[in-house]
């Protein structure tokens, strides 16, 4: 009994200290961790990436965009996959650009409608703070106006309004919604 005393009163202790002096993301649960950044009005960190075909892609602060964190392990990720790929094909001429950031290894499928990018180093989960996938970013001209955590099933509908709010506001003066894809 003794033993199961001092057991029990070294977890409580290590506990209390780790919970005491560790970062926020050190904790356990969801309710510890920080919000991930950036969010709604918050500017989106510019990069440019090679995809997955070699060809150069830039998010700069001028265009629409669709920015999505997956992973190939990941179920809500592979889920998330057939109603991006229908947006992007319904969105494709009016110059938004879609892009999905694989952080483990990308498929091998070649005829998507968007630009697949692998993040093998981390740089990108990184600048945009992805702590879990699925995470999904809609940026207009440098500024987030969307920011989803999570797949649920439905979610192309609000993905759709989004865009559909984006596409329907007027572009700041000297701004152009072209298409960022350079090849």
């Amino acid at each position: 009994m003794k033993r199961l005393f001092i057991v029990v009163f070294v977890v409580l202790a290590t506990a209390l200290v780790y919970r005491s002096f560790g970062s926020a993301e050190t904790g356990t649960g969801s309710l510890t961790l920080p919000q991930p950044a950036p969010n709604v009005g918050d500017t989106a960190p510019e990069f440019t990436a090679k995809s997955v075909e070699g060809r150069n892609f830039r998010l700069s602060d001028q265009g629409l965009y669709v920015l999505t964190f997956w992973s190939t392990m990941n179920k809500d990720s592979n889920d998330a996959v057939p109603g991006f790929e229908d947006l992007a094909r319904k969105y494709e001429d009016d110059g938004v650009s879609f892009a999905a950031v694989y952080v483990n290894s990308a498929p091998s499928d070649d005829n998507v409608p968007y630009t697949m990018l692998l993040d093998s180093t981390g740089e990108l989960v990184s600048k945009y703070n992805v702590k879990r996938v699925p995470r999904l970013f809609v940026v207009k001209n440098g500024k987030v106006e969307y920011a989803q955590d999570y797949y649920y099933e439905g979610y192309e509908k609000r993905l759709k309004e989004a865009l559909d709010e984006a596409l329907a506001k007027k572009p700041e003066k000297g701004r152009q919604t072209a298409l960022r894809e350079q090849r």
